[in-house]
Parts: C-alpha cells; structure tokens; sequence
C-alpha cells in the first residue's frame, strides 16, 4: 500500500468516525476542512461505483425517483 493510499484510508476513518461519535454523544458533528471531507467523498463515490455500478450511483446522486433503495460504499 502506498503512502497516499495509507492516509487516505486513515483519513476516511478520521471523518467517518468523527461522525459517528458526534451522534452517538447528540451533538452536531464538527465541520471537516473542505479537503478532507472531498478527498473521502470521493473516496467513497469510488467504491460505491465499484460495488454497484456507474449507473446505480448516478441514478442515487442525481434522480431520487430513480435511485436504488441504498448505495452504501461500504
């Protein structure tokens, strides 16, 4: 595993479970840098295209009416 894909991964931990603590305490999770938070999203659009498909994903981003009833990336 390279360098980058090492902090990637951790990085994604970091705002992933940032979130999760925030709700699991009732308050509002704390706002990630913007760089963070779209190095992750993309991160996890990749891998829910991975599992499901290009279309599925589109279809989830851009048409509620169209998309599957989940696109969980993980």
């Amino acid at each position: 595993m390279s360098l980058g894909d090492f902090l990637t991964t951790r990085l994604m931990e970091i705002v992933v479970h940032n979130d999760d603590l925030a709700v699991s305490v009732g308050i509002p999770t704390p706002e990630m840098p913007a760089r963070a938070f779209e190095t992750v999203a993309d991160l996890l659009t990749r891998m829910a295209v991975r599992r499901h498909g290009p279309t599925a994903v589109l279809r989830a981003l851009s048409r509620a009416e169209r998309a599957p009833e989940t696109i969980a990336a993980i």
